[in-house]
């Protein structure tokens, strides 16, 4: 699908572009480059680590949970599974009434996204673009 190409290839930009523009408002911020390096390694240590790829986003303990709305890997990641996802099935020709031996066997797309938490309708692969664009917008606009 060519379709799913170019929407990948634009969450893929966006994610470079915001990663990108909170560096240079990073590095901005500080005078010295000593001081910046470490500032900005912990901040990406902090968004990989609420992006959902290390720790599902349901386990975080309700008082960190705040932290995975800084993540800019999460709402890439979500909308390349979103893009990815939507639409798959993974058992062809599988009886799943048949089939209750394994109880969490998941068969469709649609099933791993609910899993993971991420919304099926359209506007639950564009919420992550305007995240990602507000986000590059709000670190531009602190380097001015």
């Amino acid at each position: 699908m060519v379709e799913a190409f170019f929407m990948m290839m634009l969450t893929l930009t966006m994610v470079a572009y915001t990663a990108s523009s909170m560096a240079l408002a990073i590095a901005a911020g500080q005078s010295v480059v000593s001081i910046a390096t470490p500032v900005m390694n912990i901040f990406f240590v902090f968004i990989m680590i609420f992006s959902g790829l290390l720790v599902n986003r349901r386990t975080v303990v309700p008082w960190l949970s705040w932290l995975q709305y800084w993540s800019i890997p999460r709402y890439g990641c979500a909308a390349l599974q979103h893009n990815e996802f939507l639409g798959q099935n993974f058992c062809p020709g599988l009886n799943v009434t048949a089939n209750n031996t394994c109880s969490f066997a998941i068969c469709t797309g649609e099933e791993y996204l609910m899993d993971q938490g991420i919304d099926l309708s359209p506007w639950g692969l564009w919420q992550h673009h305007v995240a990602l664009a507000s986000m590059t917008v709000i670190f531009l606009t602190v380097l001015t």
